[in-house]
């Protein structure tokens, strides 16, 4: 799998439905060609462009005739962040207009897509160039992320720093901490492995993306986004895996 920012996960649901649920990343969901509905806190909104919300607010899909692009943020990240920034005190947003959507992150040229928000996001003035050894931490965590007891006490000891001051730095720089980097990262693996390898069994894809079993997995994808790995396996053939590039 690409090495792309895992504090990121983007995919692409071809005219399928989502019921109501839960998670713990901020999601920001748009629609590539007609509109949808949504349930947002037992409210429906019809005829939609997309929708932001926060994380544990409930909503669901109906997108019978749209393919939608779905993007998952880690909430303590800088991504993260700049989205929470943008929603002040409201739980979500929903935009019946697709320059609803751009101008509410202040995206004028050209129509907005995936790219465009994701450079406006590596182009905010919190986004800052990483230093050497948060570099070098994150290309530790993306090589070794498979071994299941891989610590921060390991990349410290990459890097040349205590353990201390690397959690301080990775926070500083990246906005979340190096066990939830882990996380993701791990979990995005296994998300396209499912995708992308559909005779793999759960937990051989489990096993491969350093956890325990697939009982860990399920938990923590049903955690972070709302939808278990045998849901999304069943799924598979309507959703796509997105890599995306951030800095």
């Amino acid at each position: 799998m690409p090495n792309h920012n895992p504090l990121l996960l983007a995919l692409k649901a071809k005219k399928s439905n989502v019921e109501i649920h839960r998670h713990a990343a901020f999601q920001i969901v748009f629609t590539e060609d007609n509109p949808f509905s949504t349930t947002l806190e037992n409210q429906q909104y019809q005829d939609i462009f997309g929708f932001i919300i926060k994380p544990q607010v409930a909503h669901a899909c109906v997108c019978n005739e749209s393919n939608v692009v779905i993007l998952n943020i880690e909430p303590y990240s800088i991504f993260g962040k700049l989205i929470e920034e943008q929603l002040g005190d409201k739980n979500a947003f929903v935009f019946y207009a697709k320059t609803e959507l751009q101008h509410f992150f202040g995206i004028y040229e050209g129509a907005f897509s995936l790219d465009s928000l994701l450079n406006y996001g590596s182009q905010n003035s919190l986004i800052q160039p990483l230093d050497i050894r948060i570099e070098q931490s994150i290309a530790f965590i993306h090589e070794h992320f498979k071994v299941e007891n891989i610590s921060t006490q390991d990349v410290a000891n990459h890097v040349f720093l205590s353990p201390s001051r690397l959690a301080t730095l990775f926070k500083q720089q990246i906005g979340s901490s190096i066990s939830k980097y882990l996380l993701w990262t791990r979990l995005r693996n296994a998300i396209f492995l499912i995708l992308t390898e559909k005779d793999k069994n759960l937990t051989t894809i489990a096993l491969e993306s350093g956890f325990y079993d697939s009982s860990q997995m399920t938990k923590y994808m049903y955690q972070l986004f709302g939808i278990a790995p045998s849901k999304l396996k069943q799924k598979s053939d309507l959703i796509q895996f997105l890599a995306v590039e951030t800095t």
